[in-house]
């Protein structure tokens, strides 16, 4: 019964010791967290692409569109010139009718400061200004340009009154042969107007340089004023290059920007539109900070649900872990009520079953222990009546007789005293009373207990071997407990050897194995280190099949022997939380095993037995 009940306790605490109720919480947080958390760090990787992607493409347009609007503004000026020089060159009216001609261009296109023609050597012919003659001086680039059939635009100039301008020069043909050239200065405002108007959130502005680098648009007008250069920006060189591209940059003071440019065709200038990044990709900031919450919130409702989960699912399984301790403390009383129909369900039945299997159990062990003890009680009694009824059924007749007398003398005390062992080996078999624990040094109680054999071993002729690799023996024990453990190991040595031998004993710490398994109620591991004790002598030795047998109640392999010596010293060092196994083989000799717990703490008892002993001292 009691091996049942350890197998069944080792195996059932193996399966239930740990915190079910935490190991599925932590599980389910587990299986949902980590593709949760993946599944959130790959969107807002592919939304944070997406947005850039988006960003990158839509500003681009947008530098795009400001080139188109750029580049049709100056267009529409060169269409006018162009077709105000053809009608000159077609009629070529006299100087006071290109004047009326060129006055009307003014007039109708504001975009004109002033328009003038000049024949090949630069002297004026007519003014849009009315005979006050050119009061500006224009490049003799112009001219050199005009012979050769091309169009001139010089670069952005900025009147005494801040108004930006450029100057314009075509060829006046007549007869397709170059004549002269119509010279004008065009206003640039207009062109800053469009500039100024594209603006994206807060930090997004458009800026437009020439091909030398210089700024000649932009919303801060001062900057356009002080004539700032830009050409050692990486942006500005690549559209100054011809290039077109939305990218990300970082200026000198390490701030981040989105760069998007396009070049102007036909002038050499180029739109530059520049954003700071973090207002660029505020909607991906915006969808990041909003993911995480979602994804804190999921795992938040993930933990409320694992831990509601969690407590359903453990809470047949505790109160299956609380019967189990019950029934490992005796109690085979109480059934578990089964409400459930799936495996759990299943495994308390299979629990109540086997507590039913271990009630009946226990009840046949109770009756075969109860008539093993009957049977063996009277045998022994039956033996020892048998002699004495004969000494005094023949007392009457022979108690003259000095050597019958002598005889019935010695064999009534003898038979008393052995009536005495029996009943005290019995009364400790059946104790249940606690152990009177305290510091206990083992080493000195082996040594005690040698002592007292000392005389046994020495009228045997067995010699003794002692080997302790270590003094550090101090373990929390029952000394005396101990110590009936150690004779009765030594007496049941000695008869092994009837015709003298050798007893080796040895003792040294080992490292447990499987401490968790072996934890008493009372009792609690704080370390991992065993005292093994190795008693072994050189008999007759134990067969096989009856090896397994020393253990149990009333079994003796000696004539006249109580059976109980091995029983009782099993329940005294399982009782210390140790383990007892013997070792044997025949003709060779038997080795019996015994581990103990070293620095085993205490719980109840040991300080109700602290107390006792200082009140007795």
């Amino acid at each position: 019964m009691g091996g049942i009940r350890r197998h069944f306790k080792r195996f059932l605490l193996k399966v239930f010791y740990r915190k079910l109720g935490v190991q599925i919480t932590v599980m389910l947080l587990v299986i949902v967290t980590i593709p949760l958390v993946l599944l959130g760090v790959l969107l807002l990787k592919t939304s944070h692409q997406a947005v850039r992607s988006a960003v990158l493409s839509n500003n681009k347009e947008i530098v795009i569109r400001a080139s188109k609007e750029i580049g049709s503004f100056i267009g529409r000026a060169e269409d006018i010139i162009n077709t105000t020089g053809a009608m000159i060159g077609a009629i070529y009216p006299a100087p006071w009718k290109q004047e009326t001609m060129l006055v009307e261009v003014v007039l109708s296109h504001p975009i004109f400061m002033r328009v003038v023609s000049v024949d090949l050597s630069g002297r004026e012919l007519a003014s849009s200004e009315l005979r006050r003659g050119l009061r500006w001086s224009y490049s003799d680039e112009a001219l050199l340009k005009v012979k050769k059939r091309k169009k001139y635009i010089s670069q952005v100039k900025i009147l005494n009154n801040y108004t930006p301008y450029v100057t314009m020069a075509v060829p006046i043909k007549r007869g397709g042969k170059i004549v002269g050239a119509l010279i004008a200065d065009a206003d640039l405002r207009g062109m800053w107007t469009i500039v100024d108007n594209i603006k994206i959130g807060k930090t997004g502005r458009v800026f437009l340089v020439s091909n030398d680098g210089t700024l000649i648009a932009h919303q801060d007008k001062k900057r356009v004023l002080k004539r700032e250069n830009f050409m050692d920006e990486k942006d500005v060189r690549a559209v100054l290059d011809g290039k077109s591209e939305s990218v990300e940059i970082e200026d000198e003071l390490k701030r981040k920007w989105i760069s998007s440019y396009t070049a102007i065709p036909g002038l050499n200038w180029g739109v530059v539109l520049r954003q700071e990044q973090s207002e660029a990709y505020r909607f991906s900031r915006v969808m990041k900070t909003q993911s995480w919450i979602i994804i804190i919130l999921s795992e938040l409702v993930v933990i409320v649900v694992s831990i509601f989960m969690s407590k359903v699912l453990t809470r047949p399984i505790k109160t299956l872990v609380s019967r189990i301790k019950k029934v490992s403390s005796g109690d085979l009383n109480h059934k578990i009520e089964i409400k459930r129909h799936d495996e759990i369900g299943e495994l308390i039945r299979a629990f109540n079953d086997m507590t039913n299997k271990l009630k009946k159990a226990k009840a046949r062990e109770k009756f075969s222990i109860i008539g093993e003890t009957a049977s063996w009680i009277a045998h022994e009694l039956k033996n020892s009546l048998v002699s004495i009824k004969a000494f005094v059924q023949l007392f009457p007749l022979r108690h003259k007789d000095k050597n019958f007398v002598d005889k019935f003398s010695k064999l009534l005390p003898g038979e008393i005293y052995r009536w005495e062992c029996m009943i005290k080996e019995l009364s400790d078999f059946s104790s249940h009373s606690k152990l009177k624990i305290t510091q206990t040094n083992v080493k000195e109680i082996l040594e005690s207990t040698l002592d007292i054999m000392a005389d046994k071993l020495n009228k045997k002729g067995i010699n003794v071997h002692l080997n302790l690799e270590n003094e550090n023996f101090n373990i929390i024990a029952d000394p005396l407990r101990l110590k009936q453990v150690f004779v009765n190991l030594i007496i049941n040595a000695i008869n092994a050897m009837p015709d003298s031998g050798s007893l080796m004993i040895s003792m040294c710490l080992i490292h447990r194995k499987d401490f968790s398994l072996k934890r008493d109620p009372l009792l609690v591991e704080s370390n991992l280190t065993d005292i093994e004790l190795r008693i072994k002598d050189s008999g007759r030795g134990i067969e096989e099949d009856v090896l397994d047998k020393i253990f149990e109640p009333f079994y003796s392999g000696k004539k006249g022997g109580t059976g109980l010596g091995l029983a009782i010293s099993r329940k005294i060092i399982e009782e210390h939380n140790g383990s007892i196994n013997a070792e044997s083989k025949v003709g060779v000799g038997t080795t019996f095993i015994v581990k103990l717990p070293v620095n085993v703490i205490e719980s109840k008892y040991f300080n109700k037995a602290n107390s006792v002993n200082k009140k007795g001292k």
